[in-house]
């Protein structure tokens, strides 16, 4: 006992100094180079984070990766006010997230190299070669270093669930990270939603950088929610359990209000698929549900905007959809037969749209579409690789189905609800939303490849 008081005095001791090294740093800092730093407060916050984040990542990787997953949902007004030339603490964790990966993978033989292989790599090479070819090099690298980062989640997922007591511990967090998005959204309505020249109606968007980014969050945590609710997850707390229904019609009434018309679309075929092959009486919910959106006025609105500004003429505004068909159509009429392979470079379509989309104005846009833009970017080869990631998992999850109906079918809904809303929006660029829907992908493979003896049947559920 001794042995230990003196072990954990020592180690009090050691950080007590580094905690007067990073303040005595953080001091001769802010005086040096505070009059360059200006107002950009998040800039001077930036280095001690930093220190306090790899001082964490030395003494436990895991423990580290554990507070992202339960956080990474409500940092991104705080990372992006970090960033100082385009990189800030962001990069930072995108790094030690791709490091961690790399340690897992390689610290002893595992199948997820394997599994990676069979998934990611391919793709991964595409774009890695297409980097080569950008106009934008380090907006290229940028990107690819964001897909990396993706695959590691899901690699380092598979590697640290060794058990179903890992599973719902890591589902836990995934959870709980929600907890903060969702209060805050309270705060976002009350400061007037979110603020954008692009936007007149009111939408609001959380912690999150744009309201479509909030929306696909919110239609994944609502999925995994239900799960937990109808699996009567044990990991979940008792209380939280019994609160779940609730909570996720508040998580429906959050998503009402980020006014993401595709993200709607697929929770509404997530909760009309699992009514089908599962509980028909949901089916009377979903018929009603339709009826009740369009006697809210800004949905019916968001809605029957759809009907109108469908075609250009003169300076006429289109609608979104519209809008998003024509940036596709110039784009695939400015490629040439000999970019249709291999296409023009990672990030190219944004860099290179002014030249083409007619309505442009100058300005550099997105494509709007994770299959137009690849195509453009990285050509057939890349989004047949892209195509085929998916696929690849779809077919590494669907042989459990047996064992873990309800979470198989949860995990191949998040596959479907991603492709959706891939059709019509930039979602490679949601590295907080991808984060969470590959970590969550891998930890569902994880946890049902552990042995028979090891694992039952919907996991973790109770009879209460």
């Amino acid at each position: 006992m001794a042995k230990s008081a003196s072990s954990m005095s020592k180690s009090a001791m050691i950080f007590a100094v580094l905690g007067l090294l990073i303040a005595a740093f953080l001091g001769i800092f802010v005086a040096l180079f505070g009059s360059v730093i200006g107002e950009h407060i998040g800039l001077i916050l930036a280095l001690p984070a930093g220190m306090v984040i790899g001082f964490m990542f030395l003494y436990d990787r895991y423990l580290l990766l554990f507070l992202i997953i339960i956080s990474r949902a409500s940092l991104d007004v705080l990372l992006d006010a970090t960033k100082f030339g385009g990189f800030g603490l962001g990069a930072v964790l995108n790094a030690l997230v791709i490091i961690i990966a790399l340690l897992a993978i390689f610290e002893r033989p595992n199948p997820v190299r394997k599994i990676i292989k069979q998934t990611w790599l391919v793709f991964l090479l595409v774009a890695g070669i297409s980097t080569f070819t950008s106009p934008v090099p380090l907006t290229a690298v940028k990107s690819l270093l964001a897909l990396i980062s993706y695959a590691s989640i899901f690699a380092v997922a598979i590697v640290i669930i060794k058990s179903e007591e890992d599973y719902g511990r890591w589902m836990k967090a995934v959870f709980l990270s929600s907890l903060v998005p969702v209060i805050y959204a309270f705060v976002n309505i009350a400061h007037g939603g979110f603020h954008s020249s692009d936007e007149n109606s009111f939408r609001i968007n959380s912690t999150f950088a744009h309201p479509n980014v909030f929306a696909f969050y919110l239609v994944l945590i609502i999925s995994l929610s239900f799960y937990f609710f109808k699996t009567k997850a044990a990991y979940i707390p008792v209380f939280i359990r019994r609160i779940l229904p609730m909570y996720i019609l508040l998580l429906l009434g959050l998503l009402v209000l980020t006014k993401t018309r595709s993200a709607w679309a697929s929770c509404f075929l997530f909760f009309t698929l699992y009514a089908f092959l599962y509980e028909r009486k949901y089916l009377i919910y979903l018929l009603l549900a339709p009826v009740v959106a369009l006697m809210i006025p800004e949905v019916r609105d968001r809605l029957l905007d759809l009907g109108q500004g469908n075609e250009v003429v003169n300076y006429s505004r289109l609608n979104s959809y519209a809008w998003r068909k024509l940036i596709w159509h110039d784009g695939f009429n400015f490629m040439s037969p000999s970019h249709y392979f291999f296409g023009y470079g990672l990030d190219a379509f944004k860099e290179r749209s002014p030249d083409f989309f007619t309505m442009s104005g100058g300005n550099k846009h997105g494509a709007h579409s994770v299959f137009v833009q690849l195509f453009f970017e990285t050509g057939a080869f890349g989004l047949a690789a892209y195509i085929w990631l998916h696929v690849k998992t779809a077919k590494l999850l669907i042989p459990f189905y047996k064992k873990n109906k309800l979470m198989i079918f949860t995990m191949i809904m998040f596959l479907l609800e991603f492709a959706f809303e891939a059709y019509a929006d930039n979602m490679l660029a949601y590295l907080s939303y991808s984060w969470y829907l590959w970590f969550v992908l891998g930890a569902a493979y994880a946890v049902n490849s552990l042995k028979p003896q090891e694992t039952s049947t919907e996991l973790n559920t109770t009879n209460e």
